[in-house]
């Protein structure tokens, strides 16, 4: 295995890892998708959140988060 470059922060590493999603080469410190910002992981998560169709509005039941701070004056 040949010394690459880190996609992120440019340094030469002996042992680079492959990131999963944008398959990009990258050093230790930045081999996580979190820590190189990886743009293919935010389109994925974003993805996945419309998937799951998640409702913000804390239930049925459950009052505004404003009716429920300034409901008790």
């Amino acid at each position: 295995m040949q010394s690459e470059k880190c996609a992120y922060c440019g340094d030469l590493t002996d042992l680079p890892f492959q990131c999963n999603y944008c398959k990009d080469p990258f050093c230790a410190e930045h081999r996580l998708p979190e820590e190189h910002r990886c743009v293919k992981l935010s389109q994925i998560r974003a993805k996945r959140f419309g998937e799951k169709k998640v409702i913000r509005d804390g239930g049925r039941n459950k009052p505004n988060i404003l009716k429920r701070i300034f409901g008790r004056f």
